[in-house]
């Protein structure tokens, strides 16, 4: 795992400590002790999350495991009744949220929606209607373009195209400076995958583990809660997203475990829009 971005953001302090020279020097030296005292109690202002900061949070984004379960739903290793999505999120929903924050984990949760009524060859209508509500609200209209490039039809493309989606949402949202726009996002879309992992319709050829969905994702949410932890400081609001999606590891452990706890899931995913 890397380290921790806290840490890179003292560095930044520290450095800019060293930097102070001139008449103005001894004044700076007290302004910059106040602002690393800050930095190192956890209460940081935004505007001090800088370009290191921000690239490191995109390669631990970048690090995190490509959603296997669509591709794995496109090419049949999983199956999902077509007749059993009623455990997607309704698009009704979109009325009643009123802060950014849920728009931004419920528009990660309708991306997600999409991908699988993509893959399934289902009707994706009411759900680009709400995205469109959603990224308009948020100003991220772009990611939506990105969502609804068309999927190409062999296994191989496939994985490269689900892969280079979300490595684009990520891309565009840090260059268009949405840092917890970004992580709420991508919270909302591992809330789902965990929805659909858990709902009882899902059948698996093979065992769940070794199909490799429950080590991905495991490890999609390790990093979305070490990077949630690290940004907190910047964005006091992303602190309830951490407390919200941090329970979910430990439910996703098997697709047995995901079954048992499929409503404690779905209460989480409710809880990120609350």
């Amino acid at each position: 795992m890397k380290k921790s971005m806290m840490g890179l953001l003292v560095a930044a302090v520290v450095f800019s400590l060293t930097s102070c020279s001139g008449t103005k020097k001894a004044k700076e030296d007290g302004t910059s002790q106040i602002e690393e005292a800050a930095v190192i109690a956890g209460s940081v202002p935004k505007a001090f999350l800088t370009e290191e900061v921000k690239a490191e949070t995109i390669l631990l984004l970048k690090d995190l495991p490509d959603p296997e379960i669509f591709y794995r739903i496109a090419t049949d290793e999983v199956k999902i009744g077509i007749g059993n999505l009623n455990f997607l999120l309704p698009v009704s929903k979109v009325s009643e949220l009123t802060s950014p924050a849920q728009k931004a984990c419920a528009a990660g949760i309708y991306f997600a929606d999409y991908n699988v009524l993509k893959v399934l060859g289902q009707p994706t209508a009411e759900i680009e209607g709400a995205l469109a509500e959603l990224t308009s609200a948020l100003n991220i209209t772009y990611v939506l373009n990105i969502l609804q490039k068309p999927a190409p039809s062999s296994k191989e493309d496939l994985t490269k195209f689900f892969s280079e989606q979300e490595d684009q949402i990520i891309q565009e949202l840090a260059a268009n400076d949405k840092v917890d726009i970004q992580i709420e996002l991508l919270s909302g879309i591992a809330a789902e995958l965990a929805v659909v992992y858990a709902n009882p319709s899902l059948v698996v050829q093979g065992d769940a583990t070794s199909a490799g969905l429950t080590d991905n994702q495991i490890m999609r949410l390790e990093i979305l809660n070490q990077i949630t932890a690290d940004l907190t400081a910047y964005y006091p609001d992303l602190a309830q997203l951490g407390e919200t999606l941090s329970p979910l590891k430990d439910k996703v452990t098997s697709i047995q475990t995901a079954r048992n706890a499929n409503a404690e899931i779905l209460a989480i995913r409710d809880a990120l829009l609350k």
